[in-house]
């Protein structure tokens, strides 16, 4: 179908006409179409007559519309749309008289569709130039705006003066700044080149703003010259690179005015930086040392621990510690640091490294150490020399003392007896001054021993005053004073009863000394206070002996001080004893207290605030009474160096029915223990020629014949100090005897550790036989279950009593009571009891006891054995 209608009837005149336009335009590729006046067509080309197909019937009546339009309106030209194709129509001037037109359609297709998509694209890259927050604009040579995407529009709103709709006028500050920019513009214009540049832009409101810049000549093809201008807003990132260049120049300032010693190097030890102290420290140059390796800079003897402390960052990210360094002379300066390893993406891994010096501290304390590695030799130089001391005297004086106990106990006559008692009473003096001598040796050294056991204060202090009463009256001195039991209803307290009696003996012995016959002596115990748990006491003792002059009185309490020179010489005395009462009272938590006038007497005083203990259960002794025969017949062993100690021992335990060998070393008292009948007890000397007694015992112990092994050993000592007698115990000896020792502690001790005689049963099954009615099962079963369980318990048993934990000793033994008594072992009965219902005052007496038990247990389990069926017990 073609667009313009069918033509009308024509007249002869017109038909020439149309016949030769139409023969000319006909195939004319232009759409041409002819109106008359009254829009009516009159002709339509070929190409005006298919420029219609494909459109549907409305759209060529609304092409028809308008083609009439133009045609009434009379407009000399315009665009029209025909389907998806563009035409530009020309209308050529009407033909008088007619009045018809001639419409003239050239297709402007490809130009339309070329102008769109330019636009498209003009629009797409407005809206990309627009989203991005990058200024971009281009400037002409009369500084006028030719081009400005939105970001740029909001920053000239945002100035205020280059805004059109916000105009103000700039400030000092605006001007300079657009004088500046203007300036940089004229430069790109006149040099054609590039240019970056940082711009700083002040807004209206003050705030500053930075652009980097970059500018850069365009040249159009008309010759005209612009700018085209790309700028960024960097103000975080220039203030945050502004900040750490700040911080950058502090850190540096810091690393090169402090005082501390910084570096940084990598994990092979590289210096990578050291800063000015450091070096000054090294006394090196500060520029030669990055490159350096701390190995260089330490003695061959320090390059491990440099070493060890490089791989310790494999590890750890800081270390801390000491190390130490040469300087350039030499000389080993002493370092304390504090190093971190520092991870950063992309770089290496580095340490940064804090650290100052101290050398003189590290010299100070090793100064200290080798003052104090010297003080302890001089220690150990002194108690080696004590324990020598005390072991060359008290050896010799146990020969002595023991020689006229034995001579006491034959027949003399009185002037004998005298000479005995003579004797006796020296050796006993001499053993006073050994003992003051050795207290203040541990005072000094700080290891003066307090025990803590539960005793009647009354009863101790009563005992102790009462020897004294003797001599008092010996002397022709008057005796008083007010017993503690007089206002002091609860006794019962937890100390060292030993101590406190030396103090309080020291004391009225002193007042004995130095006051003359016919003088007084009074004594005072008061209680002060009493609460639920504490008893506060207070003792005193005055004398009307020759007194003390003000100036003397704090002198007589130093070691070895006597208030003047002559005292020792008239009245004897070493002059420890109130120096040792003193640090005894103030270890106890009290004060010595002294008042005394010069030729009127003394008063010394001390007041001591004591925990109450309960009121103890007497156990039921081990020993019924002294000498009760029960070494009658028992072979000893005394392993002694010392003739006159072995002919002593040999001589007191006949006296009691002992058969008694004698061994001179070490070597040969172990010798004697495994190749002899079986010894009932061994008495071991510690100071022995060749191999000493611990080492000894430690060979005995270890003999393959479990009987012989387990033999009792008593050390036999020189030496004071409770840790050698602590130190013998754990060694492996049951008991301790410290020389010169008396006759009814030895027995004592002895009666304690002495197994039964080869001939007495160790156990005895009748009883539980009668509860077996004759049911043999029953029997081994006890037995085996005996078997199966006491070597644990004997082995707590043992551990408890090394380490003196005496409230488990007595669990343990509560807890083994009904199996001992099963197999009837009635010769522990006593041991058992004793270390069942032991208290805090008995603990002195245990280690024998509990020895005496763990014997007798082990010899039943070696027997008891061979109760079962040889296929089970065998």
């Amino acid at each position: 179908m073609s667009l313009p209608a069918a033509p009308a009837p024509l007249t002869d005149d017109s038909s020439a006409d149309l016949h030769t336009l139409a023969s000319l335009s006909e195939h004319n590729p232009n759409p041409i179409v002819r109106l008359d006046a009254t829009g009516r067509q009159l002709y339509a080309n070929a190409a005006a007559r298919t420029m219609g197909h494909g459109l549907s019937r409305e759209e060529q009546v609304r092409i028809r519309r308008q083609l009439r339009a133009v045609a009434r309106n009379g407009a000399p030209s315009q665009e029209i749309q025909v389907g998806e194709r563009f035409f530009m129509l020309q209308v050529a001037a009407s033909e008088p008289p007619t009045g018809c037109i001639t419409l003239y359609l050239a297709e402007t297709t490809d130009r339309v569709r070329a102008e769109r998509q330019l636009a498209e694209q003009q629009a797409f890259m407005s809206a990309i130039l627009d989203a991005t927050p990058s200024l971009i604009f281009v400037r002409d040579e009369t500084k006028q705006m030719v081009f400005e995407n939105r970001a740029t529009t909001e920053l000239r709103r945002q100035l205020g003066y280059l805004h059109p709709t916000h105009v103000q006028p700039p400030t000092p500050r605006q001007a300079e700044e657009w004088k500046e920019y203007i300036a940089t513009d004229a430069y790109v214009l006149a040099t054609g080149e590039q240019l970056t540049v940082e711009v700083p832009t002040t807004l209206a409101s003050g705030e500053v703003r930075y652009f980097c810049t970059i500018k850069r000549l365009l040249e159009r093809p008309d010759g005209t010259r612009q700018v085209l201008v790309l700028s960024n807003d960097i103000t975080e990132e220039k203030l945050a690179t502004d900040t750490l260049a700040q911080q950058e120049k502090q850190y540096r300032d810091l690393m090169m005015h402090s005082h501390a010693l910084i570096c940084t190097h990598d994990l092979q030890g590289e210096l990578l930086s050291v800063n000015p102290a450091a070096a000054e420290l090294l006394g090196r140059p500060l520029s030669a040392l990055p490159g350096c390796l701390l190995h260089e800079l330490v003695a061959p003897e320090h390059r491990p621990a440099v070493t060890s402390y490089l791989q310790g960052f494999a590890t750890t990210d800081s270390q801390r510690g000491t190390l130490a360094i040469n300087d350039n002379k030499g000389r080993t300066r002493y370092l304390l640091y504090d190093n971190y390893l520092v991870r950063e993406a992309g770089q290496s891994l580095y340490v940064i490294g804090y650290g100052q010096e101290i050398t003189e501290r590290v010299l100070a304390e090793q100064e200290l150490l080798r003052a104090k590695t010297a003080a302890e030799a001089a220690v150990r130089a002194r108690e080696n020399f004590l324990a020598n001391v005390s072991h060359e005297i008290r050896t010799p004086l146990n020969g002595v003392l023991g020689m006229a106990s034995q001579l006491g106990k034959t027949l003399l006559d009185g002037r004998q007896q005298e000479f005995v008692r003579t004797i006796r009473h020296a050796g006993h003096h001499l053993l006073h001054v050994i003992n003051d001598v050795l207290d203040m040796a541990k005072i000094t050294s700080g290891k003066l021993e307090m025990e803590s056991v539960a005793f009647n204060l009354c009863d101790s202090m009563g005992e102790a005053l009462r020897p004294l009463i003797a001599q008092a009256n010996e002397k022709g001195i008057h005796f008083a004073g007010t017993p503690l039991r007089t206002t002091c209803s609860y006794p019962w307290v937890l100390g060292d009863p030993h101590r406190l009696n030396q103090i309080l003996i020291n004391l009225v012995a002193n007042a004995l000394k130095f006051t003359d016959p016919g003088g007084r002596v009074m004594v005072i115990g008061e209680q002060l206070a009493a609460t639920d748990k504490t008893i506060t006491v207070r003792f005193s003792v005055e004398d009307t002996g020759i007194g003390i002059a003000p100036e003397k009185q704090q002198l007589i309490f130093e070691g070895f001080t006597q208030a003047y020179s002559d005292t020792t010489r008239r009245f004897g005395g070493t002059g420890l004893g109130l120096s040792i009462s003193r640090a005894l009272v103030e270890q106890l938590g009290g004060q010595l207290m002294l008042s005394s006038v010069l030729g009127q007497g003394s008063i010394f005083a001390f007041m001591l605030t004591l925990p109450k203990a309960p009121a103890p259960v007497i156990a039921s002794p081990l020993v019924d009474a002294y000498d009760t025969g029960a070494l009658q017949g028992r072979r000893l062993l005394v392993v002694e160096d010392n003739e006159i100690n072995r002919t002593v021992a040999r001589l007191l335990f006949e006296g009691w029915g002992a058969i008694v060998e004698e061994a001179k070393d070490g070597l040969a008292g172990v010798h004697r223990v495994r190749d002899e009948v079986l010894y009932d007890v061994v008495l071991m000397d510690i100071q022995l020629p060749g191999l000493n007694g611990l080492d000894a015992t430690a060979a005995i112990r270890a003999l393959p014949d479990p009987q012989r092994a387990n033999i009792p050993i008593v050390a036999l000592t020189a030496n004071a100090f409770r840790a050698d007698r602590d130190r013998y115990l754990a060694a492996g000896m049951n008991a301790c005897l410290a020389k010169p020792f008396e006759d009814e502690e030895v027995y004592r001790t002895l009666a304690q550790l002495l197994p039964a005689p080869a001939d007495a049963p160790a156990y005895d099954l009748a009883k539980l036989r009668v509860l077996a009615r004759g049911r043999e099962e029953f029997v081994l079963k006890i037995i085996r279950s005996f078997l199966r369980n006491m070597p644990e318990s004997l082995a707590q048993l043992r551990q408890a009593a090394t380490e003196n934990r005496w409230s488990e000793v007595a669990k343990i033994t509560h807890h083994i009571k009904p199996s001992l008594e099963s197999v009837g072992m009635h010769q522990v009965a006593a041991a058992v009891e004793q270390l069942e219902a032991a208290t805090p005052a008995d603990y002195p007496h245990l280690p024998a006891a509990a020895s005496h038990l763990a014997t007798h247990i082990e010899r039943v389990l070696a027997q008891l054995a061979h109760e079962l069926p040889q296929e089970q017990g065998g």
